[in-house]
């Protein structure tokens, strides 16, 4: 068997050319990876299924953002030309 000498690090990074590191995670991003995960369907007898409906709660919905609008307020903007 015959094996490589090795390499620099600079020699092993000269040769890959450039690579692009991955873009770090939003808050948004984040709450999509949690909910993909939560969905991903553990088995329900499944002890970690039990633990995780036992001890991590879902977030609540954010409220609409229409209920901190008036009425009056959109019907004004409607009666503007």
């Amino acid at each position: 068997m015959l094996l490589a000498a090795p390499r620099s690090r600079a020699a092993a990074l000269a040769t890959l050319g450039h690579v692009s590191r991955k873009k770090p995670l939003t808050e948004r991003g984040v709450k999509r990876m949690t909910e993909r995960e939560r969905a991903a369907g553990l088995d329900p007898d499944d002890p970690a299924a039990k633990w995780l409906a036992e001890n991590d709660e879902r977030p609540a919905p954010p409220p609409p953002k229409s209920a901190s609008k008036s009425k009056a307020l959109h019907r004004w903007r409607n009666s503007r030309p």
